[in-house]
């Protein structure tokens, strides 16, 4: 008898197990994606854009320094010099240092203009380490004045660079190299076009100025 009662139980919980089932699926089925937060990435540079004369020494890349309202994915933005606040619906696909740093030393492998180049964290031995500071990394008003003239808004990216040489210990030279491209409709695609151009031209005059 009470194995009559166990098998109808069974039967009776598997048969509503499988509505449930089929109940969430026609659920699923229903649902339509929201909206989330657009992803941003910086896109590999071409090639040919690094191309030049080799250098014969290793390189490493330490990662990036930057102040603390750039060590993150948030996009930045400057309504004026002293006012920082953050696009809402955008971030970065990696923190701005970690991710800098992956496509610069992706541009320099690219170049096949050094002997050998890595990032510094990966314990690389080398002749020469490329400290950099993100100084900008930002979304800020155009300083155009002409009242006529629509006034876009603009990226600036801005790296502060150091070769160190790692034998003697010290600074060989250094560089301060920025871009700014403006943003004449504003959009979220415009916007990522837009640092991806001034990135992509600030890190090829960082790799020319490197190897020169």
């Amino acid at each position: 008898m009470l194995s009559k009662f166990s098998k109808l139980f069974s039967i009776g919980f598997m048969a509503a197990g499988l509505a449930l089932l089929a109940g969430c699926a026609s659920m699923v089925d229903s649902l339509t994606p929201t909206e989330t937060a657009l992803i941003f990435d910086l896109a590999p540079l071409d090639e040919a854009a690094v191309k030049g004369r080799r250098a014969g020494f290793s390189l490493s890349v330490s990662e990036p320094r930057a102040a603390a309202i750039l060590d993150n994915d948030k996009v930045l933005v400057r309504p004026s010099p002293v006012v920082v606040q953050y696009y809402g619906d955008i971030i970065w696909a990696d923190r701005i240092p970690k991710l800098v740093q992956r496509r610069v030393v992706q541009a320099f492998e690219d170049s096949n203009r050094v002997r050998s180049v890595a990032p510094r964290s990966d314990g690389f031995s080398s002749q020469y380490d490329l400290l950099i500071e993100i100084r900008d990394f930002h979304i800020e008003p155009s300083l155009r004045e002409n009242p006529i003239v629509a006034k876009p808004i603009r990226v600036k990216v801005t790296f502060f660079a150091k070769l160190v040489s790692e034998r003697a210990a010290r600074v060989v030279r250094s560089q301060k190299i920025t871009k700014t491209v403006e943003v004449m409709v504003e959009n979220r695609e415009n916007i990522a076009l837009a640092f991806n151009q001034a990135f992509a031209e600030a890190t090829v005059s960082l790799v020319n100025w490197t190897l020169r």
